[in-house]
């Protein structure tokens, strides 16, 4: 039999031991381990991993528990013999547990980079691999440490430039949110015409690559720049006419560019895929409020506001059509003169505020919008002397509004006022 030492362990190589021996190992080892005994235990766990190394998956997991424990108090001069031993149990645990060797991978490569000086690009190399394994389901905390490295080093090594811009344009792809990646890359490029021109390069090479033309679009959309964003988004609606995302990500762009004709046909394809999406139901009726087409922006609107009754954006957008209306009216019938601006434009602008007032009371989060709208649209609504003077036309304290340009409005103004 051969001995050696693995942070003071004696480790027997090359022995066999029966089923029996190895549960019994095991069974001390659990119960030192579940008591907190974790000088006890070691020894059990060194000779379960020796006799049966696939066997028991948490051995692996404990044992790394162990030495976290034992490296966190030991004294300076002790620490790196502990954090050796955790390499070891990673290894280990990668050898005889692939199915979870992306998990100790990145184990690996924290303790690289943390309890050694000098070990940096090991941890890189270590962090690549986990991360290569398994990247949709790896935390970002990992990717980022990964991604701070390579920024770290990438002077010395300047290929670790464009890994750090690929890494996380790859998380934003995933989580457009991600404030810390958005932040790491604008670090890194602050041309975003340059990353485009990267991925366009490699898009050169691979011209078919799905996630490569999602990721230009994307980029030309953050730049702004939705004109060059659409044929890239054309092309994807066409490989995959089924995703809902493409449709409206290729809507949004026409809406963007002031194609609003298209952008709806591009939005009425998308609901053909989600009936339900609300959010394109209201974009849709913007379009048409683009369009001075006002009759048909209420009805999209109002279809908006029937998916959830406690929406409150579809209010705004049927306030913005009615504002739209009066600006409409005054360009095409006053020649754009505002100081003719009458009794019945008045009352459509109150007509406006009382939608934005049930905008803010069934959906707090539009409250400040509205009441920014609301403060605009002070000096346009009637007053209490135009009531006065318009005072045979309230009904049961309401006024009609009726005539001209508004006859498809067909709704009231409650008078605020007493007459």
């Amino acid at each position: 039999m051969t001995l050696f030492f693995i942070s003071g362990v004696i480790f027997a190589q090359g022995t066999q031991q029966d089923s029996i021996e190895v549960l019994k190992n095991w069974s001390l080892f659990y119960e030192y381990f579940k008591t907190g005994d974790y000088v006890s235990a070691f020894p059990y766990g060194w000779k379960v991993m020796e006799m049966q190394p696939t066997r028991f998956k948490t051995l692996y997991k404990a044992m790394e528990k162990i030495y976290l424990k034992f490296y966190e108090e030991a004294p300076p001069e002790k620490k790196t013999q502990y954090a050796d031993t955790l390499l070891i149990i990673y290894d280990n645990a990668i050898k005889y547990h692939p199915e979870n060797a992306s998990e100790y991978y990145l184990r690996k490569g924290y303790v690289l980079e943390n309890y050694y000086t000098n070990r940096e690009i090991e941890a890189i190399q270590a962090y690549e691999k986990g991360i290569d394994l398994d990247f949709e389901h790896i935390e970002f905390y990992y990717i980022d440490r990964l991604g701070v490295l390579y920024i770290k080093h990438m002077e010395e090594n300047p290929e670790y430039r464009e890994k750090a811009i690929e890494l996380y344009r790859k998380v934003l792809d995933k989580d457009p949110q991600n404030v810390t990646a958005n932040d790491r890359l604008r670090a890194l490029v602050k041309d975003i015409s340059e990353l485009i021109e990267l991925n366009k390069k490699r898009l050169e090479v691979d011209p078919e690559n799905t996630e490569l033309i999602w990721t230009i679009a994307n980029l030309y959309i953050r730049a702004e720049d939705y004109r060059n964003a659409i044929p890239y988004l054309e092309k994807l609606t066409k490989k995959f006419p089924d995703n809902e995302t493409y449709w409206n990500r290729l809507g949004y762009c026409y809406q963007r560019v002031g194609e609003y004709k298209k952008a709806i046909d591009v939005y009425n394809r998308s609901l053909k895929i989600n009936p339900d999406a609300k959010e394109i139901i209201l974009n849709i009726a913007v379009c048409y409020r683009e369009l001075d087409n006002f009759e048909q922006a209420r009805i999209w609107a109002r279809r908006a506001m029937a998916k959830d009754k406690n929406w409150g954006r579809p209010y705004l957008e049927i306030a913005q059509i009615y504002e739209a209306a009066v600006a409409k009216c005054v360009k095409t019938t006053k020649g754009g003169d505002w100081t003719k601006i009458d009794f019945v434009d008045k009352l459509v602008y109150q007509l406006a505020v009382e939608y934005y007032e049930l905008a803010k009371k069934i959906d707090p989060s539009v409250a400040n919008e509205a009441n920014q709208r609301i403060k605009n649209l002070e000096t346009l609504v009637p007053t209490q002397e135009d009531y006065f003077f318009n005072k045979r036309k309230i009904k049961e304290g309401k006024i009609a509004i009726t005539g001209g340009c508004y006859d498809w409005i067909g709704e009231s103004i409650t008078v605020p006022y007493r007459i």
